[in-house]
């Protein structure tokens, strides 16, 4: 049975049958002959209708964009949640989830190490790693195990706190502070998670009250001070421990302004004040009376430290227990009062021993009435003052006290002094020679004190109210030098000769009265007709300036009168010329020594004159 055939084998039997007798033709469509008219532009072209448009495989979204798409897409899911995970999810680290607690007492005794406990719950679900413990100690707090070292911060390593765990630390310090006051204790863990390199941190504090310290501190000083006139201030110490407290030390910290003029006990270094050991309930006052200066309505401020410190050779206190401020307002005198001396004026001054001192007192009213009835007394002290030599002035010198007094009745301008008025008291004395009677005075000064009275009548109340001011002054007395130059022959004509060499031996003699002189020089410029041989000890010579030069030092106080005087030289040639024949030429310049006064902190000098031939004049050949 024969089968089936497909289109195209039918197709091939016929193509290649032996009865085809061009059964397969060549049929083409036949040619027309109708004329077409072909358009010469394009405006011609009749309008052709938009085809709408159908989307085909090549203008379709690739596969590479729909995939960045998507993975876009993804990127912003998986953030999302991984967001939400961190900040909400189980195993979120906040600092809000972390506890510092410290555990103090509220009462700690100054002075005695107190313990601290510290307490760090990690409340979160992760560890924290990495972590440090800091501990912030109050100002002033020590060390127990070396009280001479301030404590003020303390690092301990933690390492990781597990999640949902607890840490405990100790830590003690000796803290200090005036009784009752309040101090805080700060704690801060330092921590880092896992996968960040950020430090945070979280923080604790607690304050506590300073109790009893081993010593208490009471400083009883007036509130208000007059400028320039002494008050007292009185620095009470006393054992608040039940043992003995050594080497108890006082340091004084004093205001600008302020001039101390005693204290007792007296101060060891500077001010510094060494009380030894204070037995249970011991008390030692220290007074101090000074003078401070200021503007009305200053105020300064005294601090007085406590502790202790066995080194007596120390200016500050190695181991504080407390400080104690005390403040002073400084007030304007009713009547203004100051002493100068020889020009100058000031709480110390300088004068030179054996010399005159010319003094004047000078008042003013700073009250907006007048004073009446005003007295004025000026009380002189020091051995240097030559008592027969005081001249009051207007005053009245009261020997029985050494004081001079001014009163109305010998000075009329003191009856009543008007308002912002100003009145001026002169005075005068000699100081002793150094040496006179035998006696040699080491460090010289005199004490001018200045007290001033009145009264007001103008405050409305009918009553006279006192007023006062007060000043002092403090001369130290420079040291007398002396310096004296001689000569004596050696060799050569004798007198000089016109042209012909003689030397000489010009020796300088140096005496001191009162004071050590330090840094002493004695000089002079030789002549150009005088050659310098050799110098003694001490003695060179500048060939460039023609200076010899004696470089002494220091030189103690009493030389040339309670001890030899100090004594060098120098050998030098004359050679005269004919100008110098008839006279006694001059070896050398004049003398200068100089030097600073080592007390009265001043320049001192003296001179000489040129020393000569000494009676020998220049003889022609």
């Amino acid at each position: 049975m024969p089968q089936d055939k497909s289109g195209v084998e039918n197709l091939k039997d016929q193509l290649y049958s032996r009865h085809n007798q061009g059964a397969m033709h060549d049929v083409r469509a036949p040619l027309s002959h109708d004329e077409t008219e072909v358009k010469k532009a394009w405006s011609d072209l009749p309008p052709r209708e938009p085809k709408p448009f159908v989307p085909t495989h090549e203008s379709r979204m690739s596969f590479a964009t729909k995939f960045f798409i998507i993975s876009v897409g993804f990127f912003l899911v998986a953030l999302t949640v991984a967001a939400i995970a961190f900040f909400w999810g189980p195993n979120t680290i906040s600092p809000n989830n972390i506890d510092v607690q410290i555990v103090a007492p509220s009462l700690v005794d100054g002075g005695k190490e107190a313990q601290f406990q510290i307490i760090i719950n990690n409340k979160n679900p992760a560890p924290l790693q990495l972590a440090d413990l800091i501990i912030d100690y109050p100002q002033g707090s020590r060390d127990p195990k070396d009280p001479t070292q301030p404590l003020l911060h303390e690092r301990q390593s933690l390492g990781t706190v597990e999640a949902a765990s607890q840490v405990k630390r100790t830590a003690s310090a000796i803290l200090y502070g005036s009784e009752g006051a309040q101090e805080t204790l700060r704690a801060t863990i330092e921590y880092t998670v896992q996968g960040s390199n950020a430090v945070f941190t979280r923080s604790g504090e607690v304050t506590v009250t300073i109790g009893s310290a081993p010593v208490s501190v009471t400083v009883n000083t007036p509130t208000e001070a007059i400028a320039g006139q002494s008050f007292p201030i009185d620095v009470v110490v006393r054992s608040n421990a039940t043992s003995p407290v050594n080497s108890v030390v006082v340091q004084g910290q004093l205001p600008f302004g302020y001039s101390m003029t005693s204290s007792n006990p007296k101060a060891t270094a500077g001010t510094l004040w060494q009380l030894g050991t204070l037995n249970p309930g011991d008390t030692q006052t220290i007074h101090l009376v000074g003078t401070i200066d200021g503007q009305d309505g200053d105020q300064r401020v005294f601090k007085f430290l406590v502790g202790q410190d066995s080194d007596p050779t120390d200016t500050t206190i190695k181991v504080p227990f407390l400080i104690m401020p005390a403040t002073v307002t400084v007030t304007r005198p009713f009547i203004g009062g100051s002493i100068s001396i020889n020009g100058q004026s000031g709480a110390r001054i300088s004068a030179t021993a054996g010399g005159a001192v010319q003094g004047t007192v000078t008042l003013q009213n700073n009250l907006s009435t007048a004073v009446q009835n005003v007295q004025v007394t000026l009380k002189l002290t020091g051995p240097m003052i030559d008592k027969a030599s005081i001249s009051a002035g207007t005053g009245f010198y009261r020997s029985s006290d050494n004081s001079i007094v001014w009163t109305p009745d010998a000075d009329p301008t003191l009856a009543q002094m008007l308002a912002g008025s100003t009145v001026q008291l002169n005075f005068s004395f000699n100081t002793l020679p150094p040496g006179q009677g035998g006696v040699v005075y080491t460090n010289p000064q005199a004490t001018l004190a200045l007290s001033v009275a009145g009264q007001n009548p103008g405050d409305g109340s009918g009553t006279p109210q006192a007023v006062t001011a007060a000043a002092t002054t403090q001369i130290s007395f420079a040291s007398q030098l002396s310096l004296a130059a001689t000569t004596q022959y050696v060799s050569g004509p004798k007198p000089p000769v016109v042209d012909s060499a003689t030397a000489y031996i010009v020796q300088w003699t140096v005496k001191n009265a009162s004071n050590t002189i330090g840094n002493t020089l004695v000089s002079t410029v030789l002549p150009p007709y005088v050659t310098f041989v050799s110098g003694q000890t001490g003695v060179t010579y500048d060939t460039g300036s023609r200076t010899v030069t004696w470089s002494i030092g220091d030189v103690k106080p009493g030389v040339g009168y309670t001890t030899a005087a100090l004594s060098s030289g120098f050998t030098v040639s004359l050679t005269p010329s004919s100008s110098q024949a008839g006279s006694a030429p001059a070896l050398t310049g004049s003398a200068l020594l100089s030097g600073t006064d080592r007390f009265a902190g001043v320049a001192v000098n003296a001179s000489a004159q040129a020393p000569t031939t000494v009676d020998n004049v220049v003889a022609k050949q």
